[in-house]
């Protein structure tokens, strides 16, 4: 009971740090001129200050500090995790305020991506059924690094309508933190139940209409944590590799689809572009709310229950996280379709 009540303090502190201080933060964002304008490939109006995911790494690292003094946790498992989170915040601040070419991120990430197989294990996590050959490492280590890293620029990506990559990623958090529960594992369920707290906490001023941005502080930390979180729970058995991808499907789909796309049309893949679904419903004329409710009703109806039907049957993930995923590739193609549509109609 002891350490129930001091888990919902800490929880409440990574809630309220950015709930309390995003007003505040807000106003000093505009005063340094860090914002964002509207422009032909943005959704919003008016100015709205960025960087705002700074609050949500303090919200974590605050709290997350405060477990270690109510000895919920020990420091030392820690550690590692807030490196993590303070190097992919500082990360995007910098590029927040000062903007960084496609190299420096990559490389970065990368190296954040390596830290994570290295301290957290390579290729254990991928079940071969039998023993695993030295070529077979490095190659499992290269595709588990490529999922990484795709995994937080995807979030960077999806990160373009009031509170989409806020509330996705406190979706996706939550359901890692109950999978990681289940397991006993408190480490990893404190990390993904106060990254679903603290973006709960930022969601309030990120939704429709933004009063703030997560900018790539947040955006590149969400994916971060969501990537780290995929690769414990396929370390742990927690969650089979279907399960993962289910859990962050609507902006693996989205981001994945959008991407082979751009490629097939010879257009570069880190440009900024209108291509996603949810631009192209908002393009429409779909409002920021709309498109929020619509991917909420998607996850909270869809893949939920899903994930749970997946964990009771561990045997139909495959062809349940198929079904998903092709519903919702045929989803994306529908919305593409109905774009050009309304737009040949409009021009003719």
């Amino acid at each position: 009971m002891i350490e129930l009540r001091s888990l919902l303090i800490v929880l409440a502190v990574a809630l309220l740090v950015p709930l309390l201080l995003a007003p505040l933060f807000a106003r000093f964002l505009l005063d340094r001129g860090q914002v964002d304008r509207p422009d032909p490939r943005r959704n919003h109006r008016g100015e709205v200050p960025r960087g705002g995911g700074l609050l949500i790494a303090l919200g974590m690292v605050l709290a997350l500090l405060l477990a270690t003094a109510l000895s919920v946790v020990s420091i030392d498992g820690l550690i590692p995790l807030l490196i993590l989170i303070l190097a992919l915040s500082g990360l995007g601040a910098v590029d927040d305020r000062r903007g960084l070419g496609i190299m420096p991120r990559i490389v970065v990430q990368a190296g954040l991506g390596l830290m994570v197989l290295l301290v957290w294990g390579t290729v254990e996590f991928i079940r071969l059924g039998g023993s695993i050959q030295i070529e077979q490492v490095w190659v499992l280590s290269a595709l588990a690094l490529i999922a990484f890293l795709w995994l937080i620029n995807l979030h960077n990506f999806m990160d373009g309508s009031d509170g989409l990559a806020s509330q996705q990623a406190a979706f996706s958090a939550c359901l890692y933190a109950g999978l990681f529960a289940a397991q006993g594992m408190l480490v990893e369920t404190l990390i993904a139940a106060t990254l679903a707290a603290a973006c709960l906490g930022f969601l309030v001023w990120n939704r429709p209409p933004a009063r703030i941005f997560l900018g790539d502080s947040g955006s590149l930390l969400i994916g971060g944590l969501v990537a780290w979180s995929a690769v414990r729970a396929l370390q742990s058995d927690a969650a089979s590799l279907m399960v993962c991808i289910l859990i962050s499907s609507l902006f693996v789909v989205d981001a994945t689809v959008t991407l082979l796309w751009r490629l097939k049309k010879g257009q570069r893949w880190y440009t900024p572009h209108r291509l996603h679904a949810y631009q192209r419903l908002i393009d429409s004329g779909w409002t920021h709310a709309r498109v929020l409710l619509s991917y909420a009703a998607v996850n909270l109806f869809i893949v939920l229950p899903t994930v749970l039907i997946a964990m009771t049957y561990p045997s139909a993930d495959m062809i349940l996280t198929l079904g998903v995923v092709g519903g919702l590739v045929v989803s994306w193609w529908r919305i593409q379709s109905a774009w050009t549509t309304e737009t040949h109609q409009s021009h003719g």
